[in-house]
């Protein structure tokens, strides 16, 4: 994402295209409410959505705003407002009044409500990823004020769900397209959502190792790191998402239990670091990860089970993994890993993934066809472990 020419574009009246591609399937249009102005504001009117005002609700209420009664669980309408010195309220010129005043900071007493300005709660885009929230971090990113006139794109039917239809507008308009994802990954990378909590000694068959727990504001979960020191300048890491049926209760339907065991046994030895991530079933839950076994015990594979319940192939977020390492002050690792989107995450995020180091655990029976669809719709590195049994399994994939 390059901020200077967002930044541009946005100076030159240009609103951004806020997309999201994963919970929504939609994309606003955005704009900083301190430079609202008509042609803008009547620009932006012509994506056909409810023009509304984001600004972060902690705030807003401290201003007097107050909530909407509501049984919307997803957005945080506020009261709609109008300046107090609009005629109607309702023109490009006055609600682009409005939207700068209420980035002014004025209080309630000095709009009318309610009125033609709606007005959004933001919450934090780590408790909610929505347009509400992300506006707000973009506008601090680029510079401006944490409040965003924001609108929903609408196709020329009337949905707002046409991804192609968004794209073709931003082209048409030479607006230029963020991701939600997008400006998750840069927030992550500016601010600080964790830090230690607790540390104490923890002896094991494997060494002795320091045990860390951490405040948590980016996922709220409880994660453990295990350092064995010395760790060196840089350490060998293993990102291990938590698996309770291979980890704790030693199952055969998966390799989870062997590759933490194998890595600890590494660790211990050499040195490093363990980031244990509470990401049960590649994220979708433990009960959907049962609910996805019943379904792989009916003929689906791993990958097309968690879709049929509605998820993605993985829905893991290694954005805690980041921000642990940043706490822990290390920013260069060798990667216990077979699974390239892992590295990928790491490096994206800014740590310089400096080795990659397979780490397998048992192939059985029970788990053969399950490794081979991670190798194969996955793109974990497994042919190792696999061997001559790749071309015989290949066809129940």
């Amino acid at each position: 994402m390059d901020a200077n020419a967002l930044r541009k574009a946005i100076l030159n009246g240009r609103p951004i295209v806020l997309v999201d591609e994963r919970r929504e399937k939609e994309a606003d249009l955005v704009y900083p409410a301190e430079l609202a102005t008509s042609e803008v504001v009547n620009f932006m009117l012509e994506a056909k959505g409810m023009l509304c005002l984001a600004m972060d609700e902690e705030e807003a209420l401290k201003r007097g705003f107050f909530r909407l009664p509501s049984k919307n669980s997803e957005t945080n309408f506020l009261i709609s407002v109008d300046y107090k010195d609009t005629k109607t309220g309702i023109s490009a010129d006055e609600r682009a009044l409005t939207a700068r005043k209420i980035a002014e900071g004025l209080g309630i007493e000095h709009f009318r409500y309610p009125g033609h300005l709606h007005v959004l709660g933001g919450i934090g885009l780590n408790r909610r990823k929505g347009h509400t929230e992300a506006s707000l971090e973009l506008m601090e990113l680029l510079g401006f004020k944490r409040y965003a006139l924001i609108i929903e794109i609408l196709d020329r039917m009337g949905s707002s769900h046409n991804l192609e239809f968004v794209r073709e507008f931003a082209e048409d308009h030479e607006l230029p397209i963020v991701t939600i994802r997008d400006v998750w990954k840069e927030t992550v990378k500016r601010k600080s959502f964790l830090k230690i909590y607790a540390k104490a000694k923890l002896p094991s068959k494997y060494g002795d190792f320091e045990v860390i727990s951490f405040e948590n504001e980016l996922d709220f979960k409880d994660h453990l790191v295990l350092i064995k020191r010395p760790m060196g300048n840089v350490p060998l890491v293993r990102v291990h998402s938590e698996c309770l049926t291979g980890d704790v209760f030693s199952s055969l339907r998966c390799d989870c239990g062997g590759q933490l065991e194998n890595s600890l046994k590494l660790i211990g030895q050499e040195g490093g670091v363990l980031i244990y991530l509470r990401q049960e079933g590649r994220g979708i839950g433990l009960k959907d990860k049962i609910r996805a076994y019943a379904l792989q015990e009916e003929g689906y594979d791993t990958v097309e089970a968690n879709r049929i319940l509605g998820f993605n192939d993985d829905e893991r977020d290694f954005s805690v993994a980041y921000q642990i390492l940043k706490a822990l002050g290390i920013s260069k690792v060798r990667l216990l890993t077979n699974n390239p989107r892992k590295v990928e995450a790491l490096k994206e995020l800014g740590i310089d993934v400096v080795e990659t180091i397979r780490i397998f655990g048992d192939l059985t029976e029970h788990n053969k066809s399950y490794l081979l669809t991670k190798m194969m719709k996955l793109g974990h590195e497994l042919e190792e472990l696999l061997g001559g049994g790749c071309d015989d399994l290949r066809g129940r994939v």
